[in-house]
C-alpha cells in the first residue's frame, strides 16, 4: 500500500476505523515464485477461517471494514492480495496456496467469501478439488467459456457494449501482444456499476469517488489477462462442484440476474443456497453489517 491510511476515510462506513486498523496484521504466503501479503484479523489457531477475494481493480483494504465484522462473528479473516495482471488460471494457484498457507497455520476450515473476479476464480478452484469447506459467491460466478456467460456479460449498460465491440480486437491483440496493457476502464465502468436505488446510490457514490482516486487501484491489465476471462474453461464440469455453495445475487449488478440463477439451477445436489439482495455489485460494501450477516450465517452452517 502506498497510503495505508487512505481505506480509513473512504471505505469504512459502519465501524470505528482506528479499530479496524488496530486489529489489522499482515502475513505472507508463497505463489508462483512470488512473496504475497495477506492482511487479515487473528481469531485464533482453533477458530474457522473465512477467505475473501475481491473483484477486478480492488485491494484487500476496501474490504477492512467488511473483514473486521466477519471476524468480530468468531472468524479468523484473511483477504486475498489485489489480483494484478493474472490470469484466471494463475489467481487459481494463487487462491490455493494461500488456503495452503492458512491451513498450514490455522486448521482446515476454511470457507472463502467472493465477489467479481474474485468468485469467477473461486468457483473455478471449488471444481478442482479446493481445499476449501465452503463457498459464496456474490456478483458471480460464471462459466467463462460458455456462451450463455459471454452473451449475459454483453448485454447490459454502455460498458456491455464496449466489450462487445473491443473482443474481437483484443483476442487477435491478445496473441500478438499478450503483454500489452488496456486500461480496466475500456470494460468496466465503476461508476455505471453504482445502485440506482437512491439511498444506496448515495453510499455507493462516495465508494465508488474513493476507488476512482485510490493511487492503490490496479487500472491496467494484460490482454493474455483479460482475455482470460472468456477463453479460460472450468477445470471440471459443474457436475463435480461438492463442496457447500451459496451465490449472493445482486438484483442489479453487472447482468440481468437470471445468468446466476441458471447456473445455480445446474448444480448438482449438495448444499447450496441461493439469496437475492436489493443492490447492486457494491452491495457488500455499502451494506457490510447485512453482508456479514448473511455470510457468517452460512459459514457457521457449513465449517
Amino acid at each position: 500500500m502506498k497510503d495505508r491510511s487512505y481505506w480509513k476515510s473512504c471505505y469504512v462506513l459502519e465501524t470505528n476505523a482506528d479499530e479496524i486498523e488496530r486489529e489489522i496484521k499482515l502475513t505472507n504466503f508463497a505463489s508462483r515464485a512470488k512473496n504475497l501479503e495477506l492482511v487479515h484479523f487473528e481469531k485464533g489457531r482453533n477458530a474457522p477461517s473465512i477467505l475473501i477475494s475481491q473483484g477486478s481493480g480492488g485491494h484487500p483494504y476496501v474490504f477492512a471494514e467488511l473483514g473486521y465484522l466477519m471476524h468480530l462473528k468468531r472468524y479468523n479473516v484473511f483477504i486475498m492480495p489485489k489480483h494484478g495482471s493474472n490470469t484466471v488460471n494463475e489467481l487459481v494457484d494463487r487462491h490455493r496456496d494461500a488456503i495452503k498457507h492458512i491451513s498450514s497455520n490455522f486448521n482446515d476450515r476454511i470457507g472463502v467469501f467472493s465477489e467479481g473476479l474474485g468468485g469467477f476464480v473461486t468457483f473455478y478452484l471449488a471444481l478442482d478439488h479446493s481445499p476449501m469447506r465452503s463457498l459464496v459467491c456474490q456478483n458471480s460466478p460464471g462459466i467463462l467459456t460458455e456462451k450463455k456467460f459471454q452473451e449475459a456479460y454483453m448485454r447490459v449498460g454502455a460498458s456491455a457494449k464496449r466489450r462487445k465491440q473491443l473482443l474481437p480486437l483484443v483476442r487477435v491483440l491478445a496473441k500478438l501482444l499478450p503483454k500489452m496493457k488496456l486500461p480496466i476502464s475500456l470494460y468496466l465502468d465503476w461508476k455505471e456499476l453504482i445502485d440506482t436505488k437512491e439511498e444506496n446510490r448515495k453510499i455507493e457514490t462516495r465508494l465508488v469517488e474513493g476507488y476512482m482516486k485510490d493511487p492503490d487501484f490496479d487500472r491496467w491489465y494484460t490482454l493474455s489477462a483479460i482475455m482470460s476471462l472468456v477463453l479460460t474453461p472450468p477445470p471440471s464440469p459443474i457436475g463435480k462442484l461438492s463442496i457447500p455453495t451459496m451465490f449472493l445475487v445482486p438484483v442489479r449488478g453487472w447482468t440481468e440476474p437470471s445468468y446466476v440463477k441458471d447456473l445455480y439451477n445446474r448444480l448438482p445436489h449438495i448444499k447450496r443456497k441461493l439469496v437475492q439482495v436489493d443492490g447492486s455489485v457494491y452491495w457488500m460494501c455499502s451494506h457490510p453489517k447485512d453482508a456479514t450477516d448473511i455470510t457468517c450465517e452460512w459459514f457457521d452452517e457449513t465449517l
